[in-house]
């Protein structure tokens, strides 16, 4: 027995080395992005200098202070990802945010060509939200408006107009969330960018101008119609590939998945029954079945490394680079720490739970169908009557679907 707990113990410490690696991998892939973000954004500058004629201190002088604008936009990314809050997925792809960002610093230099109060900045605070936040999209929003209004030599009303709307748009993308709502937001938005320049208009040269009002309808109808376009557009690209990457981490390849395979066969057994089982029922009540299928798989994963086993899971799930939709329903495990608030987490709690008592029991007992009913009937009652699931906004029809398809179709034997 002595020398069969170090040896298990150590097998452990070595798969648990591998991690900090793909963290260390992913810490230069981040830099890279970072550099990349922070040279485009001081060419983009020196650009819009060179285009506007601006003396070469000038340029300079631009350049450097986009630089340090972008300093502390990347703090920012990194607060946020340091804090492994909601926003630790996004933060991770630095990607797709070096992406939207070398885009809007084309947008930045195309907007120089356009007359005052004609360009739809909004759209460059909008995308860039998309991918992070609101908060730093109206960071990057301003950044880009800075280089602009200075190298298009405005005035301070149509840098006002400028970070007005990059506010509104910074601040509206959470109301594009719901699609019934859409209309009403390209209507606000519309209505609001209108007003926009015409009032600063007025304040930056004394009189209202028939030309400003028609560069406000046309600017307002173009951002209102480009945002719910671009809202939709990338919000469809970042869920596919939020459903390639909840495919990737529980696909035989995954070296997590080959760690706790080679932990427990046990373990690993059922975690692919629990998985396969709430990607089904996930479906059956309009649930996401890639998160019910990823959370259930791993849901179990903290007893890999021992007590407390909620924290060690969710320790584990972040290291790996875990959407944040799993890693809420592994801190959720088993309700110790927290219920279930989503759908997804309340049934991945009650695949496992029913799965697990299969597990136990014999199978010869489980062997009549009727046995069977009642362990499922038995298990979901308990669960419901303790008020597992009164946070999950876990409707009846949904228990009473799951339900049916566990008793009817699950393969729980």
């Amino acid at each position: 027995m002595k020398r069969k707990r170090p040896k298990e113990k150590k097998k452990i410490e070595t798969e648990a080395e591998k991690r900090p690696m793909l963290e260390d991998n992913w810490s230069w892939k981040r830099f890279y992005m970072i550099c990349i973000m922070m040279v485009s954004g001081m060419i983009t500058a020196v650009i819009c200098g060179c285009l506007s004629k601006l003396t070469p201190g000038s340029r300079i002088a631009l350049g450097f202070s986009s630089a340090l604008f972008l300093i502390i936009f990347v703090l920012g990314m990194e607060i946020y990802r340091l804090k492994k809050g909601w926003f630790h997925e996004k933060a991770n792809n630095y990607v797709r945010i070096s992406i939207s960002h070398g885009v809007c610093c084309v947008a930045t230099i195309i907007f120089l060509f356009l007359p005052s109060y004609v360009a739809p900045v909004m759209l460059m605070a909008v995308g860039m939200t998309i991918v992070t936040n609101s908060s730093l999209g109206m960071l990057a929003g301003i950044f880009y408006c800075v280089v602009w209004n200075i190298s298009k030599g405005g005035g301070v009303y149509q840098f006002l107009w400028a970070v007005v709307l990059l506010v509104c748009g910074a601040m509206i993308v959470d109301f594009l969330k719901e699609k019934e709502n859409q209309k009403w937001v390209a209507m606000v938005i519309a209505i609001f960018t209108l007003g926009c320049t015409v009032v600063f208009s007025y304040l930056d040269t004394g009189k209202i101008n028939i030309n400003m009002i028609s560069y406000g309808v046309c600017n307002g109808i173009i951002t209102a119609g480009l945002t719910v376009i671009l809202y939709r557009w990338l919000t469809e690209r970042m869920s596919h590939t939020s459903e390639q990457t909840l495919e990737r981490i529980i696909s035989e390849d995954f070296s997590l998945v080959q760690v706790m395979r080679n932990f427990s066969k046990a373990d690993y057994r059922h975690a692919r029954k629990v998985s396969d089982i709430a990607r089904e029922c996930a479906k059956e009540v309009g649930a996401d079945p890639f998160v019910a299928a990823a959370g259930g798989f791993y849901y179990r994963i903290g007893r890999m490394e021992g007590k407390p086993y909620v924290e060690n899971g969710v320790l584990l799930a972040k290291s790996n680079y875990f959407p944040m939709q799993v890693v809420q329903i592994l801190s959720e495990y088993n309700g110790e720490k927290a219920l279930p608030t989503t759908v997804e987490s309340a049934i991945v709690h009650i695949v496992d739970s029913v799965v697990a008592k299969f597990d136990v029991l014999d199978k010869n007992t489980l062997s009549n169908s009727w046995n069977q009913d009642i362990l499922v009937y038995q298990t979901l009652n308990e669960n419901s009557a303790a008020g597992l699931y009164d946070k999950a906004g876990f409707s009846m029809n949904m228990f009473l679907k799951i339900r049916d398809y566990l008793i009817k179709e699950a393969k729980l034997l």
